[in-house]
């Protein structure tokens, strides 16, 4: 009699905890539906100054900018490619290492200076929507990303 009761008991749990299974959410230790620096290469579409000046490149494909996961960055600054290195800590701050990129001499009108100027100023970043938003450093302004679809 007490063999019953214990197997009983034990389906009884069984079912419990398998019906807790499926109603009790997966957590993930990452959520899909939200961006993530790496995995995708960024697009920059344009920088914001704080004192309002507004810096958009002609050729947005020209500028890129991809996060691996082993903390290396590809680049492409218009006509020169290059790479460093990059930190994150979990309240956002971004540090970007020195990027090493080739030394082509773009045509006039080239935004490549201003633009790794822009990537060497980077203290952190968020997301606004599915765009990267780096934000500089001392407040002086943002540079703003698109994922490039693949």
């Amino acid at each position: 009699m007490k063999r019953r009761s214990a197997v009983r008991s034990l389906a009884a749990v069984l079912a419990l905890a398998s019906l807790a299974a499926c109603t009790t959410p997966l957590t993930m230790p990452w959520d899909e539906r939200k961006p993530a620096l790496t995995g995708r290469v960024w697009r920059w579409t344009e920088t914001l100054m704080s004192d309002g000046t507004r810096i958009r490149p002609a050729a947005p494909e020209r500028y890129s900018l991809e996060f691996l996961p082993d903390g290396a960055t590809r680049v492409r600054a218009d006509c020169n490619t290059g790479g460093g290195r990059y930190e994150t800590t979990p309240e956002r701050k971004l540090a970007l290492g020195r990027i090493a990129v080739t030394q082509a001499a773009c045509l006039p009108g080239s935004l490549g200076d201003a633009y790794l100027k822009g990537l060497a100023n980077v203290a952190g970043y968020l997301f606004d929507g599915d765009h990267l938003v780096l934000m500089l450093k001392y407040d002086s302004g943002t540079m703003r990303f698109v994922p490039l679809k693949r």
